[in-house]
């Protein structure tokens, strides 16, 4: 046998290789044992390694057998080695898979900690100024008193409210939901009135510095203003809400 291992070292180290790769390979398979060929295999391997052992072959059939046993051994040993590999190699993994999600949870949770600490951050920096305007606009709407509507325009038309300066698009339709389509329903508030939809439109105080009620008695009389000019001109498209226009 020693004879048979130094004459064929070569092949022997391929059918070991062999063994090894087909080992790493097919113990990833959930099996639930050996194959019946596997266990044919087998117990046909077993008796050859008896009959080389016992002799039972003399002369040149006995050197054949002895080889093929040599080699069937490399290739098997190969097969063990291989597979015991894959398994350790496998549990080791196992062991180490359970903290990639640990740090990964640790990971997301330090990011959603700091997103909700620049969400706070930012409310809290943009909370005062807003605040102060909604007291404001509060104290105003309870300090006046809210002007009478009308349920829709006269004659199906609403006046150009937008030829007030400081009426824009969003302030216009703010007064249509209040009833209020026409110059001289504007023209005939009270002073409390004006009050009550200066902090209703968040703008106290604006409607006296742009005198609305003054330029309403010029419009609804027939008459016009320069920036009425300017917007009839197509001068000014409209008025931005929440800065009075250039004059």
């Amino acid at each position: 046998m020693l004879y048979l291992v130094q004459t064929f070292a070569a092949p022997l180290l391929l059918a070991l290789a062999g063994g090894l790769a087909v080992g790493w390979v097919t113990s990833d398979r959930e099996d639930q044992g050996p194959s019946p060929w596997a266990a044919l295999a087998m117990t046909v391997f077993a008796l050859m390694v008896v009959a080389a052992a016992l002799n039972w072959l003399p002369g040149r059939p006995g050197l054949w057998l002895d080889t093929v046993v040599l080699f069937g051994a490399a290739y098997l040993l190969g097969c063990l080695v291989g597979a015991f590999a894959r398994v350790f190699t496998d549990k080791a993994e196992e062991v180490a898979d359970p903290l990639q999600p640990l740090a990964a949870a640790g990971q997301a949770l330090a990011a959603g900690t700091a997103a909700v600490k620049a969400v706070a951050g930012s409310a809290a920096a943009a909370s005062p100024p807003a605040t102060a305007s909604a007291l404001a606009a509060s104290e105003a709407m309870a300090q006046g008193s809210k002007p009478q509507g009308v349920v829709a325009p006269r004659s199906g038309k609403a006046d150009e409210l937008e030829l007030i300066r400081g009426i824009g698009p969003q302030n216009e339709a703010r007064l249509h939901a209040l009833g209020i389509y026409h110059f001289d329903q504007i023209a005939a508030w009270t002073a409390k009135e004006a009050q009550w939809v200066g902090g209703y439109l968040a703008f106290p105080g604006r409607i006296e510095r742009e005198d609305w009620i003054g330029q309403a008695r010029v419009l609804a009389a027939g008459g016009t203003t320069a920036h009425a000019d300017r917007v009839k001109r197509g001068e000014i498209a409209s008025t931005p809400d929440g800065k009075p226009p250039a004059t």
